[in-house]
């Protein structure tokens, strides 16, 4: 796809290359070669596993010019486009998730990962402003009505948004939030939730059915990534489930729906009741 060679190793092209009988001095030199390209830094590779101690769980860190969103979906094309089971490429991975950006999985990190993503797919609401709406509901559980005056006139006060402004905005899409926490205990669902939810202006609206959008949110240990999808793709691709893709294959040509989508399936049935 992107016309990346692997990586080769030097010690084997060395074991490779020494099979032709040499005298000593020659054979020496070649160890102090191989000492000195020891010491120097290794070069960074397009693909480098990140070990996450998550039972069930690989996270593979890309480098450009890898895009994670384009590589999941040409996965999961040539799985959807496999003519018969036998000739599938993908045999251990059950799921792919794309990971546009990461951060730590604290309150200002996702806050941090989230606005750097969701800006170039949505309208965001200012930091100041989110912060204003923050501490107007803090005053107005605390029943300060006067102090709840002054935000409501500093509001406003404030300078008005211009045409140019509006019409640089996206298109008002709708969306729906999509998260998954892995081995940790800090955050509560309903909290990334209502954060994330919080810096999208109010003109795009939560649609759990058919979204235009879906933001993907990954928490595991102590890190956060987000993603933003393309929703009626995300469904056709069955959620980027590759068995589910690739189990397509023979639903349509018996006419019967498979194991895998009989499963993904009851997945979609039970999201929909917990977010009900």
């Amino acid at each position: 796809m992107y016309g990346i060679k692997p990586p080769v190793d030097a010690s084997e092209a060395q074991a490779q290359s020494g099979d032709e009988a040499e005298d000593i001095e020659t054979s020496i030199q070649k160890e102090l070669d191989a000492m000195k390209e020891s010491r120097k830094p290794k070069e960074r590779r397009v693909f480098s596993p990140v070990a996450v101690a998550i039972e069930c769980v690989f996270f593979m860190k890309t480098m450009k010019p890898v895009d994670p969103y384009q590589l999941v979906l040409r996965i999961c094309r040539d799985a959807q486009e496999c003519p018969s089971p036998k000739d599938r490429k993908c045999k251990y991975i059950n799921r792919l998730t794309p990971v546009m950006d990461t951060d730590k999985a604290t309150e200002k990190g996702i806050q941090r990962v989230a606005r750097k993503v969701l800006s170039s797919f949505f309208s965001l609401n200012d930091e100041e402003k989110e912060e204003e709406d923050e501490d107007e509901e803090k005053m107005t559980a605390e029943g300060s009505d006067e102090k709840t005056e002054e935000v409501k006139e500093a509001a406003q006060t404030a300078e008005p948004v211009t045409e140019a402004q509006q019409a640089e905005a996206s298109p008002a899409c709708t969306y729906a939030i999509r998260h998954t926490l892995r081995n940790h205990t800090i955050l509560k669902s309903e909290a990334v939730i209502k954060m994330i939810a919080g810096m999208v202006k109010p003109e795009h609206k939560v649609n759990l059915r058919t979204p235009d959008k879906v933001i993907l949110v990954e928490i595991f240990q102590m890190f956060c990534g987000i993603s933003v999808v393309d929703g009626k793709e995300w469904e056709e691709l069955k959620r980027y489930n590759i068995n589910a893709l690739y189990d397509m294959t023979g639903e349509q040509k018996s006419g019967n729906p498979g194991k895998a989508a009989k499963e993904e399936a009851k997945e979609e049935t039970k999201e929909e009741t917990k977010e009900e």
